[in-house]
């Protein structure tokens, strides 16, 4: 069944997350930054598929990629230091990130690259697995991000579900789901809280 293969994309992300959270912050920093550059080199491709799903002009779409491009290059920029509270005779109090595991990233139709260069980037660098599910009208766009991801990273910690409006409830319940990152109708958002 399609929950099957929701099933084997949160799997995969718990599992690849494990060895992905020992990953240093800088290596995963250069890492975005390597998405970054795939993302410039296949512009064209992320542009046109754009423009063919979800009629965006194509020079807005190529302006689409260039912002989707510079806010993954924004994110490799942010670090996650330990933060120190209190450090005196009698304690030492230290803020620690830790990753939450596998993150389910939900991108509308609308900025279908926008959306998950901002969603996607963050889940990465925090050390989290994702599970990436495109809006069913513009998959072929979730599907080149994914791959530009994926050329960078180690297997399985990005994973995508494609579907017909029909697995968003499944993945959002999904007991291995750490978090659901959702941008959408409100109709929806309530459906998912």
């Amino acid at each position: 069944s399609d929950e099957t293969l929701v099933d084997r994309a949160v799997a995969s992300a718990k599992s690849a997350q494990t060895g992905w959270q020992r990953t240093p912050v800088s290596e995963r920093q250069k890492i975005l930054l390597r998405i970054a550059d795939g993302m410039k080199a296949r512009a064209r491709d992320l542009a046109e598929a754009i423009t063919r799903e979800q009629g965006k002009p194509l020079g807005d779409a190529y302006g689409e990629v260039a912002w989707a491009e510079s806010f993954v290059r924004h994110f490799a920029t942010l670090d996650l230091p330990v933060e120190t509270l209190i450090d005196d005779d009698a304690r030492l109090v230290e803020v620690h990130r830790v990753p939450l595991g596998v993150v389910a990233c939900i991108i509308p139709w609308n900025f279908p690259l926008n959306i998950a260069a901002i969603k996607v980037p963050q889940v990465l660098l925090a050390g989290n697995g994702c599970v990436l599910k495109p809006a069913p009208t513009t998959p072929v766009s979730g599907a080149i991000f994914a791959e530009i991801c994926n050329a960078s990273l180690p297997p399985g910690v990005l994973n995508t579900v494609n579907d017909n409006n029909d697995l968003g409830g499944y993945l959002t319940r999904h007991p291995d789901v750490a978090m659901v990152s959702f941008t959408g109708s409100i109709s929806t958002g309530k459906k998912i809280m």
